[in-house]
């Protein structure tokens, strides 16, 4: 009698086992099918923040108006500071062509 219980315990779980992958599998294609009705401009996280990037609008712009929004920009401190320096840079460069460019002054 004790063999049959070691058979029926695998019996057991395949029965739990398969129904409930394919009730998952139904519930993942019902939430496909309602995404893919969704408008394509439509992002969900822009929905529930309110925050998205305007299309006229800069990865930077956006960046700097968020900085302090937590979550919406991988550490907002960092990247303006990046950008801050490299805009100083690209001033720096500048200088440097129109020095470079400029006719040599006769001493």
């Amino acid at each position: 009698m004790s063999a049959n219980w070691f058979v029926l315990i695998p019996i057991a779980a395949l029965v739990l086992f398969v129904p409930g992958a394919i009730a998952v599998l139904k519930l993942q294609k019902a939430s496909l099918r309602r995404m893919g009705s969704m408008p394509v401009t439509a992002s969900p996280t822009a929905d529930r923040t309110g925050f998205h990037q305007s299309p006229q609008e800069s990865r930077e712009e956006f960046v700097r108006r968020h900085w302090q929004r937590s979550g919406l920009v991988a550490d907002g401190v960092t990247l303006v500071d990046l950008y801050d320096r490299i805009q100083a840079l690209e001033e720096r460069v500048a200088r440097a062509e129109r020095r470079s460019a400029s006719p040599p002054s006769a001493d």
